[in-house]
């Protein structure tokens, strides 16, 4: 297959290029509402509004360009500010939201490579857009669902990051990961976005995996209660339990064996294949790898977990490519990917 995935390209101020996106999207931005608020029910929604309203007054203090983009998409699309916010905040709810993930970064001869497979219910890959933020001096794409601040991205300082769900402790207080995520994709080295996730309160766990021109890898696992623990490379791999002492005790591991019962399989393929993590293809190679399937690093549907890799994504940070794949890269063709030229100056849409 060949399948690619449309782009966008937003200018202007955070909340003109929020209100770009929610015009854009607006009929979809209704249908992920619309879809949340039937999982979570009227009591869950309510709950999830005063727990959001909270970290939204957080968020206005601590990152007012963050709010304004997110004013402008719920301007955009016709919904409230704290509406978009319960869409990028799924702490927000007592229900997990399915998206294993396998994650690599790794230092090579080449530069450092940042790669990873993100899953999904079947179809989500239907959904998703790159979104390209072009600003004074920066450029950063993020793979977006329509709605949201973005999953994974790479900017156009040679910087690329990934992240993995890790069922742990819980905060209602401090700001979602799709908040930390915007945060990060604006730094240029890897020790920038440590700082970073070191300086702001989380809600719920998290591992991040960066790379960065020079061709530093590192990576962090976050535990509300244990805080920022580093994870270091050359090589580093993940999945979605803790690999770190400190935080597992943390993890609650009947919710992790019941949300990602694959975690365990892929991460152990994951290290039986680290002979390939030489560079951009041999990346490519073992996030394409069905070994074990269903649970599998390019993982298929199951019963037992209803998820599927809806994309792969790699970035190779000194030559500031990427190579993308809609769907599982096992069955669809990887496509290369460059940052948009930056002459352009305004809202674009096209296919990768």
């Amino acid at each position: 297959m060949s399948r690619r995935f449309p782009i966008v390209v937003l200018y202007g101020s955070p909340f003109e290029r929020g209100r770009q996106h929610g015009s854009l999207f607006s009929s979809s931005i209704r249908a992920a509402l619309d879809a949340l608020r039937e999982r979570a029910g009227q009591p869950g929604w309510s709950a999830a509004e005063k727990v959001a309203a909270s970290s939204w007054t957080y968020l206005l203090g601590q990152q007012p360009q963050i709010a304004a983009e997110i004013k402008g998409i719920a301007a955009g699309a016709g919904f409230s500010p704290l509406d978009i916010y319960c869409l990028n905040g799924f702490e927000f709810f007592d229900e997990p939201a399915p998206t294993g993930c396998t994650s690599v970064a790794v230092s090579t001869s080449a530069g450092a490579v940042v790669g990873q497979n993100w899953g999904g219910p079947v179809g989500t890959e239907e959904q998703l857009v790159l979104i390209v933020h072009c600003e004074r001096g920066l450029q950063y794409t993020m793979i977006t669902s329509p709605g949201t601040l973005g999953w994974v991205g790479f900017n156009s300082r040679g910087f690329a990051f990934v992240t993995n769900d890790l069922m742990l402790d819980r905060s209602a207080t401090g700001i979602p990961s799709l908040v930390a995520r915007r945060l990060i994709i604006r730094q240029r080295r890897v020790e920038d976005a440590i700082a970073v996730l070191r300086s702001i309160d989380h809600m719920g766990g998290r591992c991040y995996l960066f790379g960065d021109e020079t061709g530093a890898v590192g990576g962090v696992e976050i535990s509300p209660k244990a805080g920022v623990i580093s994870l270091e490379g050359p090589a580093i791999v993940h999945t979605n339990h803790p690999v770190t002492d400190p935080l597992l005790p943390h993890e609650c591991v009947d919710v992790a064996a019941a949300v990602y019962p694959s975690s365990q399989a892929r991460l152990h393929t994951l290290n039986r294949l680290r002979h390939l993590l030489d560079g951009k293809e041999g990346v490519q190679r073992a996030l394409s790898d069905t070994s074990g399937a269903p649970d599998a690093i390019c993982k298929s549907f199951s019963a037992d977990e209803p998820t599927q890799t809806a994309f792969s994504f790699i970035f190779g940070c000194r030559l500031m490519e990427a190579a993308l794949s809609v769907g599982r890269p096992a069955t669809n063709a990887y496509h290369d990917y460059a940052p948009v030229d930056p002459v352009l100056r305004h809202v674009a849409v096209r296919s990768a």
